[in-house]
């Protein structure tokens, strides 16, 4: 059982009896193995993410990638270094380097589960830790960033760790001194200078507290601090001695992250973008975390809420004042309200936790059976009107037998298993909850995984371009109007020659939606399976 009976008689031995953590273990690998593998780059970010892999791949210099010969400052590029070492790795064992990029964001997902769990044990006990990482998995908007190949799931991790290390700093500040610099370090060379000082900022902070200005914790800031900082510079050093305009172009506009660089620093984006995101992004941890917090209000002013009050402050403020809005900029937000929410999962109201249950099972049981009935349109033809809407987005076979079939069986099998099992009211909602996302994850890639690839892949025009290009091997193609994300995919599935540069002087250009040259002859034409909105032509100039 994944939770455990908080008013027995006899707390040790239920404790005893019920604690299996391995069934947690199988919830977190059911959540996270499937769409890792066994599909191509797909939108967004996992063409250009892949086409930086690449890169690294063919070249031996690894302090910055480009795309068609466009320098690519983004992202640090951790991420990308770990991609590629388990890419080039397990390409002897056959592994698409796609999947094992992939594999690699699993890793990453799965040290933002250990680092929320340990924190969250740390600040209020065993097996709040599990509860903690059984509302993560349940956010929907986990499920696309934890599957993808996208350098945002180092943020996550990070800053899982950096709420353990500072959980930890007052027992064992030498130990959370190390742990806190591996999170400084992750974040500068993974992420932005900005991701990097929102951390020591949050670290800073406590010290306004009373509780927090102790030898202790400024032990932990200052042996993080020496360690973090000089490696952290080792990146940047190499940059400006592999090209001083490229380590200017970085600094001047992209050092910051959404900030932009020290030339184009940028403060606010739309207004109403982290709301209406959070809303559902966040289900069900944001309504949870303002439960625990109306419920332990009389308690804010220990040191355990401050450290997780400072956290939500500092991270809502640094989204509101970003210069761009994007969805990954919410996971760490993620971990935070995890953390606030397992505290008072146990003392949800009944009326409140059996109305979850409720709408967890009814709700996501549904999306399951329709899932279901969509996959028997598809192989069966019936109902005949199912089947014949789906085919409008893609007209790829689907299988009727595999390991697909077998695995959305199993996962069918257990998520009924489990809704008759017996644990304490507020548990169960959300056990229920993330359970029955894990089967609806589970059923869309047993099931349609490699239909929906079929549709999503930029395979076909990638072969198609390189087919037209045989009499033009030697050709350089002008992708300077494309947008970035087809680039990217067609400079991983090809080893054909691109230049994004605006005053390139290629031979061919290649046009999307219709948009044709001045001059020129027509070469070729292609798009994705089922796709005929985003249509590429070949012209020669």
């Amino acid at each position: 059982m994944l939770t455990y009976q908080a008013n027995l008689k006899s707390p040790s031995v239920a404790a005893q009896n019920q604690d299996k953590p391995w069934l947690l273990l199988l919830l977190c690998l059911f959540w996270l193995i499937p769409g890792l593998v066994g599909h191509d780059p797909w939108k967004p970010d996992e063409n250009t993410s892949m086409a930086i892999v690449a890169y690294f791949m063919r070249n031996a210099n690894w302090t910055i990638a480009s795309i068609a010969e466009v320098p690519q400052f983004g992202q640090a590029p951790l991420y990308y270094w770990v991609a590629t070492l388990l890419a080039n790795a397990l390409s002897w064992f056959g592994v698409a380097a796609h999947d094992a990029a992939r594999l690699s964001t699993g890793l990453w997902m799965g040290l933002g589960m250990w680092g929320t769990g340990l924190a969250a044990r740390d600040l209020f006990g065993r097996r709040f830790g599990r509860m903690a990482v059984i509302i993560l998995l349940g956010c929907l908007g986990l499920p696309l960033w934890g599957h993808h190949v996208s350098p945002a799931v180092v943020v996550l991790a990070a800053f899982a760790w950096l709420a353990y290390a500072l959980t930890l700093a007052m027992k064992r500040p030498l130990r959370a001194g190390v742990i806190l610099a591996l999170v400084f370090l992750v974040l500068l060379t993974g992420a932005s200078w900005a991701d990097a000082l929102l951390a020591v900022l949050i670290s800073s902070l406590l010290l306004l507290f009373k509780q927090w200005r102790k030898i202790s914790y400024v032990v932990t800031l200052i042996t993080a601090l020496i360690i973090a900082l000089p490696f952290a510079a080792l990146w940047g050093y190499s940059l400006q001695n592999l090209s001083g305009e490229l380590f200017q172009t970085w600094w001047r506009f992209y050092a910051w992250g959404v900030f932009g660089g020290a030339r184009s620093f940028a403060i606010g984006h739309e207004f109403g973008f982290l709301p209406a995101v959070l809303v559902w992004f966040a289900w069900p941890a944001l309504p949870l975390a303002a439960w625990s917090i109306y419920l332990f209000r009389h308690e804010l002013l220990q040191p355990r809420w401050q450290l997780l009050l400072t956290m939500l402050i500092a991270q809502i403020g640094f989204i509101v004042l970003s210069g761009k809005a994007s969805e990954p900029l919410i996971l760490p937000l993620l971990v935070t309200l995890a953390l606030i929410a397992s505290a008072g999962v146990d003392e949800l109201r009944r009326g409140a936790a059996a109305a979850l249950n409720w709408f967890s099972s009814l709700t996501l049981g549904l999306a399951a059976l329709l899932v279901w009935i969509a996959w028997v349109a598809l192989v069966t033809g019936f109902p005949a009107g199912v089947g014949a809407y789906l085919q409008k987005y893609s007209s790829a076979p689907i299988s009727a037998m595999g390991l697909g079939l077998l695995f959305a069986i199993v996962v069918t099998l257990l998520w009924g298993r489990m809704l008759f099992r017996k644990r304490p009211i507020g548990r169960r909602a959300l056990v229920s909850w993330t359970c029955g996302l894990t089967l609806v994850i589970g059923l869309m890639v047993g099931l349609f995984q490699t239909w929906i690839d079929a549709g999503k892949s930029y395979r076909p025009v990638a072969d198609g371009l390189v087919k037209a290009m045989k009499p033009y091997s030697q050709a350089c193609i002008d992708v300077s109007q494309l947008a970035k994300d087809p680039t990217a995919a067609l400079v991983y599935f090809t080893d054909l020659r691109f230049d994004a540069r605006a005053d390139n002087r290629c031979e061919l250009t290649l046009q999307q939606n219709g948009t044709k040259p001045t001059a020129g002859r027509f070469i070729w034409t292609g798009h994705r399976l089922g796709e005929h909105r985003e249509v590429f032509s070949l012209y020669s100039r």
